[in-house]
């Protein structure tokens, strides 16, 4: 097991060497994003900001969720830092506000609905089902405008919100091509598409959603996603869960290296931060971990998404 400390030994990152790395953190700030509203296929509003990329249909692409956890949750600006960084480095990014959460609350004409703003059990799969795939079918667009390449697609989540993640990208998974070319490779295909997936502080269920049969699928080593697990070493009850959650996808004789598809890292936060705050808390010491976090988050992203290699292709089937 590795801490933030053993990664700075093998020159992952350079801890508080930030005035090094002046393109990716000092200019990141002038990036901007664009508030867009997405509808569910059941009419929920999702609110989400668009970092576009320069690098049209070469791009890589990425999705940020905060934890999906009630009211102690934050919001999707909790990512504005790293998704500046990301979009510096040429990705396209999504940070999204689930339904229930931040700015994706329902409408009220006026008149708070308090019953109608509840989190409960079934608004989970909800999540899956109709938040992030209208996430998808916008960046699917996206791809259709050669703005992006959907076939490198990577996902940062936290808390609840990384089992919401694992249970969308096992879906996606389970999305076979069309059937509109005699060999696989020439099928069109409708999913399969998620590279990566980084987990902050992850629960191990959301409301009905287990994490075991979706973690299942997506560590299928022969579908090659990458998993990382991040965690607060100083709370016991997180450490639990996050280690229990990596059993299930780890790599058995696999080294554990910030470069391996599978690894999880002890963060030596102060206790108070988990999930989101991770990404702008202080060390046990008083320390800021930003730009040690954001470092991690981009060099994951940078080597499990934007380095592959998979040619952009139409979403557009011969049979529609």
């Amino acid at each position: 097991m590795k801490t933030i400390q053993a990664a700075i030994n093998l020159g992952v990152l350079a801890l508080f060497a930030v005035i090094l790395l002046p393109d990716a953190f000092g200019q990141a700030g002038r990036s901007a994003g664009q508030d867009r509203v997405l509808t569910t296929g059941d009419g929920w509003p999702i609110h989400i900001t668009y970092y576009e990329s320069s690098k049209g249909k070469e791009a890589p692409v990425v999705i940020l969720l905060p934890g999906a956890d009630g009211e102690k949750s934050m919001t999707r600006k909790a990512w504005d830092s790293v998704a500046k960084v990301l979009q510096k480095r040429d990705f396209a990014v999504v940070t999204a506000d689930l339904r229930k959460h931040g700015d994706s609350m329902p409408p009220t004409d006026g008149k708070p609905n308090p019953r109608l703003a509840r989190v409960s059990p079934q608004d989970y799969a909800l999540m899956v089902t109709q938040d992030l795939e209208a996430i998808k079918a916008f960046l699917v667009e996206e791809h259709q405008k050669e703005k992006l390449n959907i076939r490198k697609l990577g996902i940062g989540a936290s808390g609840s919100s990384a089992i919401v993640a694992a249970a969308f990208a096992a879906n996606d998974w389970l999305k076979k091509p069309w059937n509109d070319a005699p060999v696989a490779a020439a099928k069109t295909p409708r999913g399969q598409d998620v590279r990566a997936i980084l987990m902050l502080s992850p629960a191990v269920s959301a409301g009905r959603i287990s994490s075991m049969a979706p973690m299942k699928v997506v560590a299928d080593e022969t579908k090659g996603v990458a998993i990382h697990v991040y965690y607060n070493s100083a709370d016991k009850a997180e450490k639990s869960a996050a280690e229990k959650l990596f059993r299930l996808v780890e790599i058995r004789g696999a080294e554990d290296k910030p470069e391996s598809p599978r690894y999880k890292l002890e963060v030596p936060a102060a206790e108070q931060y988990s999930g989101d705050a991770l990404l702008d808390g202080k060390l046990a010491d008083g320390r800021p971990l930003k730009p040690q976090m954001e470092q991690l988050v981009t060099d994951f992203f940078e080597k499990f998404v934007k380095q592959r290699t998979d040619p952009w292709k139409t979403r557009t089937s011969r049979l529609q």
